[in-house]
């Protein structure tokens, strides 16, 4: 067995919503437990679900209360050691350019991690936030030129159905035989078997029907999933 101080350290931003962020912990611990539960990551949850709305802060031009909760937040967990930090939050991934670069550095992108895992030809419907979307964080990333026709844009009326009916639910106690309704309608609309997890609470959705041998006959790029089947046990 390994001693804590020859870990990595796994940071997590979270309560953004909380629940995203919890399955996420949990997520990472079902894919990193060993023989022995001290190999098991160390990982911080700093979860503060008294952040702002993202979407509404952005579309509201009041960024900076929200990069100032980020910055402390990030500062926070670099000075308890985490060595790498995800932000469980996709839209709030707008203000990364705006964060100072010692902790910038230390961020893994949820962004970047979906890039890197998009492999043609096959396309997947992006559910994101309102916000993720009027912002335009995919289409402003560098490799979206390479990767834009594998990425599938709702209109206008389903992206108001992707934010309000199926991501705000899963902030409550989601009803997950409705969800998965619109989910199915939504792939077969766009003639598509695969959804990108553009915003973290996806990833609770995405358990729930792919992930978790529920056999949905449809796949999930889901970038917390990546990062916890993928981050080393120390």
């Amino acid at each position: 067995m390994k001693t804590g101080t020859e870990k990595q350290i796994l940071g997590i931003v979270g309560g953004l919503g909380p629940q995203a962020s919890a399955e996420f912990l949990k997520t990472i611990y079902e894919y990193n437990i060993g023989d022995h539960e001290q190999d098991a990551p160390i990982v911080l949850l700093r979860s503060d679900p008294t952040f702002p709305d993202r979407t509404d802060s952005f579309l509201a031009g009041e960024s900076e209360p929200l990069l100032a909760r980020l910055t402390g937040s990030l500062q926070s967990l670099s000075d308890d050691g985490a060595t790498r930090i995800v932000i469980c939050c996709m839209t709030i991934h707008h203000l990364l350019p705006s964060v100072p670069a010692h902790l910038s550095a230390r961020v893994i992108s949820m962004l970047d991690v979906i890039f890197d895992n998009l492999k043609p030809p096959q396309r997947h419907l992006l559910l994101c936030s309102n916000g993720t979307r009027k912002l335009e964080l995919f289409e402003n990333h560098p490799q979206w030129a390479t990767h834009k026709s594998q990425i599938v844009l709702p209109d206008d009326d389903d992206q108001e159905k992707i934010h309000r009916d199926l991501i705000y639910p899963i902030k409550q106690n989601p009803d997950f035989s409705r969800l998965k309704v619109l989910l199915e309608t939504l792939l077969k609309r766009y003639e598509v078997d695969s959804f990108i997890a553009g915003c973290s609470e996806i990833h609770v959705l995405a358990k729930h029907l792919v992930f978790n041998g529920n056999r949905a006959g449809y796949a999930c790029l889901d970038p917390l999933m990546i990062i916890a089947r993928r981050w080393e046990r120390g």
